[in-house]
Parts: structure tokens; sequence; C-alpha cells
């Protein structure tokens, strides 16, 4: 009867060499018929580079300190970069002047009417070329004055 234990623990463990042959075979031939997911994203990531013969400048483009893209424009002046505070009406204007000269811009604000809304007069305010601190106080100041925003955009002439 010892015979008969041993040789099926010897039948068992042939079964398990072979099965663990089989497994090894298995992982082998899924990593050499998967494909490298590594050489797919480096193709994604090529794709996704910027080709600079590809990238057109048009001349409306801020390029900064007053310069155009393309030089000066059709009118012959340089496009600067502005930031618009508005709507106010009448009775707030006085009121904004005070807040922005508080501000000691390098630059005085420019004021410009806007349309008449209700047979009231609104106007907007233009601070050119404003850096980040200016932007960051126009925006707290825009918060004492309900009902108005501010946006960047070129600046009147």
């Amino acid at each position: 009867m010892e015979d008969n234990s041993t040789e099926r623990k010897a039948v068992k463990l042939r079964l398990l060499l072979v099965a663990l042959v089989i497994m090894n075979l298995m992982l082998v031939a899924y990593q050499v018929f998967t494909p490298d997911p590594r050489a797919s994203a480096a193709a994604r990531i090529e794709e996704l580079q910027i080709n600079p013969g590809r990238i057109k400048l048009r001349e409306s483009a801020s390029r900064g300190l007053g310069h155009s893209a393309g030089g000066k424009s059709g009118k012959g002046t340089y496009y600067r970069a502005c930031l618009e505070w508005a709507p106010f009406s009448g009775a707030d204007v006085s009121k904004a002047d005070s807040a922005l000269a508080r501000l000691s811009l390098p630059q005085p604000a420019l004021q410009r009417p806007l349309s008449e809304v209700g047979g009231v007069k609104r106007f907007a305010y233009f601070v050119r070329e404003p850096d980040a601190a200016v932007v960051a106080e126009i925006a707290e100041l825009a918060r004492t004055f309900p009902g108005t925003e501010i946006k960047a955009g070129p600046c009147p002439n």
C-alpha cells in the first residue's frame, strides 16, 4: 500500500510540475505577443508635440508693451492691452474716480462713455497694460461696486 501512496504523490508532483511549466510558457507568450504600452504612449506624446511650422501669428495678438505681432495695425497704431471696468452710472463715476486715484496707477485710467440704458448715461474705465498687482487691486475694487465687471481687451484709441 505504501507503494501506491508514494506513486500517487509522484503523479501529483508531476502534474503540478507540468501545470507550472504550462503557466510559465503562457506568461512568456503573453509578454512576447502583447504590445508594449510604452511604445504607443511615446507615439501619442510625439503626436501632441508642438510643430513650430504650423503656428500662425495673427496681427491682433498682443506682444506685450504695446507691440502687436505683425507690427502696426491697419490704423497705424500699436495694440495695447487694457483692463476694462464697467459699467458705471453717472452717480458712481465720482466714487470710481477717487478709488482709481488711490491706486496711484502708472498711467491714469481712461474714462469712456458707453451706450445709454433707460436714459441713464453709462461709463467704462480702461487701465492700460496693468500688471498682476493692479489687476488684483481693481478686482477688489469691483467687489465694492455691484453690477460692474472687469475684462481684458484692446485699449480704445
